[in-house]
């Protein structure tokens, strides 16, 4: 199947993901650069972003992130959470992606 039949990207590894592990689920699993991640309107990670303010993110969770970016609060029913991504193919070409259903906790 082509990747527009995919209506989004269920990511549920078990276990939460650290940005770092977040970015190379897709370069390893769907062979995407992502350039952006955005959740809601908060924009958790950009290749523009400051590369000391990146090293410092790298190493937390998809969750610890919003939590910080966005000031979210998690309800305590709440298992998932929706990404919006930007990625780049292998020949560094913009593509259409779906969003991402991350699953962080409920498992």
């Amino acid at each position: 199947g082509s990747v527009s039949e995919v209506s989004r990207y269920e990511v549920d590894e078990g276990r939460e993901l650290t940005l770092k592990e977040f970015l190379a689920y897709f370069q390893e699993r769907h062979k995407l650069e992502v350039t952006m991640i955005s959740s809601g309107v908060s924009i958790l990670y950009s290749f523009f972003t400051n590369q000391k303010k990146l090293k410092e993110r790298m190493p937390m969770t998809m969750s610890q992130l919003v939590q910080e970016i966005s000031k979210a609060e998690f309800k305590p029913t709440q298992n998932s959470l929706t990404f919006e991504i930007c990625c780049n193919d292998e020949d560094d070409e913009d593509v259409e992606v779906p969003f991402v259903q991350y699953k962080f906790r409920g498992w």
